[in-house]
């Protein structure tokens, strides 16, 4: 049974839906209301944020910081004191109740129709009136938290040691929206940032993010690294205030980490969110002050250094000594600081300038060298920089003595192994680690064996970080590759190597491309995906260098793209080396370049997908190569883009060119290009029967992607049959998989979810799901966005937003004519859609207002699109 509740000078209506202040209606969204709702039933009870993201999103998978809206916009209306925040966990609602009133059975109820609902549990019903709706469960298994940026920051791995004061005298600067820590490379800037941030967090309601720019080498990549950080995205319009407008609502502490090397970028930013974002507090490490209006600026000193004849209580008060003595025992145990020890200690931390890299790379030698061995040695290689190197990144200046001097202790051949290191952009397998024992022009050349044992005693030395165990991965940390990048420079050795490593990442993606047709999607990408940085070094490297190289390595990682959800930066790279394969002819990479680049273009350009298929089948025919050959027509039967009888006759040329010991992956193309065929022809019940036989062979073979694809097109096949039960638990199933990875056909599986609810007549549904569709699209490119912006248009003419509508057709026409082809979803909205706005328009208006919606951006049709409706 629905009730009123009262509370305040507010009551709350649920049967309408509607919230009401001193007896007149508040303007708060549906979402806002439900969620009010489902707090008002438990009063005074925690509900967790998957708890409401279960109950208020049922059945979608949706982003938290949706949650966090929800509840500032609820807090604006209330105010800040009735929903309290129980950080990390979730809300509270602790307004006194002044009682509720049932309202008759007749009122509408709640779940909507058709909408699956589970008993809660006694706990809960004990806490909450007998007619509260029953809650309705997430997809298994349970739904983690999509939004972790906002709730976790880096671990604190070691205590921070000798900054007591300066951890004091950066809290006092609180409750400033900008600080900025500012001190040299090396000084202890990160660490004292995140022991700051776990303080702080707490004051912060809507949590805490941490974004490292260390990788980043332009400005405009600052917005980008921010958004993916909290897992929003800026892209369309100007990306720095689209940012800032998401993050108005919120109350919370963003920390940028390495800020001087895109210091523009920071400053745009942090000048739009001071404008436009006043909840957001700013914490930022860089070399030098952001000079930005509202900024405190906190200069971090070097690590105090005691005087010669401190004793060993008191020295170990000062931080320089107390890092330096917790660093030789983290490696030998049996250390203990003696008083015979303290000035060769002293003189050493002194002769650092108590930066807290350089002190803890001091360490990391006296178990090998002893104290005095490391003081004679830093005596002999230690310089100072500043003001030497043009050029040099100013980090690098003092950065760059401790490093040299810790550089100046390896052997030839291990100062050889450590510059090539840097050829590698992050991570690299065992496997191409053999290039570094060439001789690129340097003078020292390693056997197999001699490569290995380097690397071992470098991994030794902290130099070089290890990662797994099965199939180990090796990396430089940030700041040691910057340095062996300059070491590389100066060898004259990086042209060589460069061009090495291009062709090693190239037979890798060789290795990659066979296996790819034989392994299981998760084993796959456990092996390989975690070399996409590799790739694209060596794509850059040879688009410039080696263009036919290029062609080859993009034909071999174009299931790398695909199966990391990167297509379309995959399309991207492919374009750029469209002249270079259509001069090389019929070459075997050739061949492969244009198959794969087909494959980039499945349902995103139809025409071109076929064309280029087109020409990968002739060459393939050619020469002979019947698995080419077949995959070839998968693309051109599949497209849409050719006449049934063509369609139906590449089909049979398919099942004839099979053979029995094919890979299950390479059979399952011809059925996902027969459930293609079968849907643009309307034979929806053969349709699904192929498409439930895909899914069967794509399970047993753990073809995740296959799997995707499958359930994509069985939840449309299941609403075109008018099956609209089976249309949303396909879709949810699709849902809940794209928890455990990055699956594109969310896009789908919204979109197929909000036609459930036009088809239902159930608008706020439709609504909700929409703009969930839109922050999918958004984070993904604007995949597919235009095959389905007829949706969007619906949604406008239903509300009565009719130019709004008569646009969004506008584009959803020039979007459905660029990917050459519309399934039976997008013509039912379009059509509807259509058919509204000419019965509301003039004839002139509507054609103008079509030609406008040509022009929009995906900006800005999410703009019109979730405009407010009409009162």
């Amino acid at each position: 049974m629905a009730h009123r509740y009262r509370f305040d000078c507010y009551e709350l209506d649920t049967s309408e839906r509607l919230l009401y202040r001193d007896g007149q209606p508040v303007g708060v969204g549906a979402r806002a209301v439900s969620l009010l709702t489902t707090l008002v039933r438990r009063h005074g009870r925690l509900v967790t944020k998957a708890e409401l993201l279960d109950l208020v999103w049922p059945g979608l998978v949706v982003e938290e910081n949706n949650l966090q809206v929800q509840i500032s916009a609820l807090r604006k209306v209330l105010g800040a004191r009735m929903i309290v925040t129980v950080p990390g966990r979730g809300y509270r609602f602790v307004e006194p109740l002044a009682g509720s009133l049932d309202l008759p059975a007749s009122s509408p109820t709640w779940p909507p129709p058709g909408v699956p609902v589970a008993r809660e549990s006694a706990h809960e019903s004990a806490h909450e009136p007998a007619s509260a709706p029953p809650r309705v469960p997430s997809p298994t298994p349970s739904r983690p938290l999509v939004f972790d940026a906002l709730s976790v920051l880096p671990v604190q791995a070691t205590r921070l040691l000798g900054r007591e004061r300066d951890q004091a005298a950066l809290d006092a600067l609180l409750p400033a929206p900008l600080i900025t820590v500012v001190g040299p490379s090396g000084i202890g800037k990160t660490a004292l940032a995140l022991a700051a941030a776990h303080r702080w967090r707490a004051d912060r309601p809507d949590g805490a993010a941490w974004v490292d720019l260390a990788d980043l080498r332009t400005p405009d990549q600052v917005v980008v690294a921010v958004s993916q950080s909290l897992g929003l995205s800026a892209a369309g319009g100007e990306p720095v205030h689209t940012l800032a407008w998401s993050l108005k609502p919120l109350k919370l502490l963003i920390v940028l980490d390495n800020a001087e090397q895109v210091l523009d970028g920071v400053v745009a930013l942090v000048t739009a969110l001071l404008a436009e974002a006043p909840g957001v507090r700013l914490l930022v490490t860089s070399q030098v002050p952001l000079k930005v209006d509202g900024e405190r600026v906190f200069r971090l000193g070097p690590l105090s250094v005691p005087s010669p004849q401190a004793g060993v209580d008191e020295a170990l008060t000062h931080g320089a000594v107390a890092l330096f003595v917790d660093q030789v025992r983290a490696i030998d145990r049996r250390f203990q600081l003696q008083p015979e020890h303290l000035p060769a200690i002293v003189e050493l931390c002194e002769r650092l300038d108590g930066l807290a890299l350089a002190i803890k790379l001091a360490a990391a030698r006296v178990p090998l060298l002893g104290l005095p061995g490391v003081t004679q040695r830093l005596g002999e290689r230690f310089r100072l920089l500043s003001g030497q190197q043009s050029g040099v990144p100013a980090r690098h200046q003092t950065l760059m003595a401790a490093l040299d001097w810790s550089h100046g202790l390896l052997s030839a051949s291990e100062q050889a192994m450590f510059r090539r290191l840097a050829v590698f952009a992050g991570g690299f397998p065992l496997c191409l680690v053999s290039i570094l024992g060439e001789d690129h022009g340097g003078g020292e050349r390693m056997d197999e064996w001699q490569v290995l044992d380097t690397l071992g005693s470098l991994a030794d030395r902290s130099l070089v970080t290890v990662e797994g165990s099965d199939r180990p991965r090796y990396r430089l940390l940030d700041s040691m590759r910057d340095y062996a990048e300059l070491k590389l420079a100066d060898s004259g050795e990086q042209a060589r190597l460069q061009r090495h490593h291009a062709h090693a990442v190239a037979a890798l993606m060789e290795a990659a491309y066979q296996a790819y047709w034989q392994e299981p999607d998760a084993a796959w990408l456990a092996r390989f995906g975690c070399d996409i940085d590799n790739v694209r070094a060596a794509l850059d490297w040879a688009g410039l260098h080696d263009p036919e190289l290029a062609v080859a390595l993009m034909g071999a990682c174009g299931p790398l793209f695909l199966l990391l959800g990167l297509a379309p930066e995959g399309r991207r790279r492919g374009h750029a080396l469209l002249s270079v394969a259509d001069a090389m002819g019929p070459q075997p990479a050739a061949r492969r370049y244009w198959l794969e680049f087909s494959r980039l273009h499945w349902g995103v350009d139809n025409a071109s997908m076929c064309a280029w298929a087109q020409r990968a089948g002739a060459a393939f025919r050619e020469a002979g190569d019947a698995r080419g050959l077949y995959l070839a027509m998968r693309c051109m039967a599949g497209s849409g883009m050719l006449s049934p009888d063509e369609a139906r006759g590449l089909l049979r040329d398919m099942a004839a060119l099979e053979q029995a010991d094919w890979p299950a992956r390479l059979l399952t193309q011809r059925l996902l290009a027969e459930v293609s065929v079968l849907r643009a022809l309307e034979h929806m019940a053969d349709a699904r029967r192929v498409c439930q036989t895909l899914l069967v062979r794509a399970q047993s073979a753990g073809l995740d992607g296959v799997m995707s694809a499958g359930l994509s097109d069985l939840a449309a096949i299941c609403l075109a049959l008018g099956d609209t039960d089976a249309a949303l638990r396909v879709s949810q199933q699709i849902l809940a998989r794209a928890r455990n990875r990055r699956d594109n056909f969310v896009v789908h599986a919204l979109a197929i979810v909000a036609c459930v609810a036009f088809v239902r007549s159930d608008l706020p549904q439709a609504r909700a799901t929409l703009s969930d569709f839109v922050a999918a699209c958004r984070i993904r490119s604007w995949e597919w966005l235009g095959l389905y912006a007829g949706l969007l248009a619906l949604l406008a003419a239903l509300e009565g937003r009719h130019e709004a509508a008569a646009r969004l057709l506008g584009y959803t026409d020039q979007a459905c004519r660029h990917v050459g082809s519309r399934d039976v979803l997008a013509v039912y909205a379009w059509s509807r859609a259509h058919a509204a706005v000419q019965d509301a328009l003039e004839p002139t208006v509507l054609q103008r207002l079509l030609d406008q919606g040509r022009q929009l951006d995906p900006e800005s049709v999410c703009t019109w699109a979730l405009g407010q409706p009409p009162a």
